[in-house]
């Protein structure tokens, strides 16, 4: 029996799918560069000429994986895509960040990469909807300015501690010492530091 329009769709989507993820593992272990649409298309078992069904070059695959993974951020900030976010979205937020992080630690290994190469990243930037990113990002910031004093450094502190030379990059490449049980207690440390009750700010 001949297949559905629908039917083609989810297979195509599978696929994209399929070829998007295995890119993104062995770009963070390997690296863009070093990785190729051939080595790409033998890890996910299809033929380097179907890739091109797919995606129409390397740089559209990596375009692909980064617009996705801004947008899967994006929502970890404000799923409901209101604008506002609430106290409970807030704390939900670093518990969906915390589980990211045990779960999709490849995915840092390759955001850290890409972020030493200036010209990638410009690349990258240029198609995506920068001014919807920051706003995103935004969001965040104006939570914590009506509810801690001193928002700017605050701010500043969290994302020092679980991007920049913090938790997010020790962890991504220290996984044996740094594991889960290690990851839990240092959520629970900064919901009680960002998250505790206002008297006591």
């Amino acid at each position: 029996m001949p297949r559905t329009k629908e039917q083609y769709e989810k297979i195509r989507r599978e696929k994209r799918e399929l070829i998007s993820e295995t890119a993104l593992k062995l770009f963070a272990e390997n690296g863009y560069d070093a990785t190729s649409i051939n080595e790409i298309a033998q890890s996910a078992g299809i033929s380097k000429g179907l890739m091109y069904n797919y995606f129409s070059s390397k740089e559209d695959l990596l375009q692909t994986i980064w617009d996705n993974l801004t947008l899967e951020f994006e929502n970890m900030i404000d799923p409901n895509r209101d604008g506002n976010v609430t106290d409970e979205e807030a704390e939900d937020f670093i518990d969906r960040l915390f589980e990211h992080l045990k779960t999709k630690r490849h995915i840092y290994k390759l955001y850290y990469q890409l972020s030493f190469q200036p010209k990638v990243v410009r690349f990258l930037t240029t198609k995506y909807k920068r001014n919807q990113a920051a706003n995103s990002q935004n969001l965040i910031i104006d939570y914590f300015s009506k509810k801690l004093p001193h928002s700017d450094i605050t701010i500043n502190y969290f994302t020092v501690l679980v991007f920049w030379k913090g938790l997010a990059m020790v962890t991504t490449y220290t996984e044996d010492y740094f594991g889960n049980d290690f990851l839990d207690k240092y959520k629970n440390s900064l919901k009680s530091i960002f998250f505790k009750d206002k008297s006591d700010v």
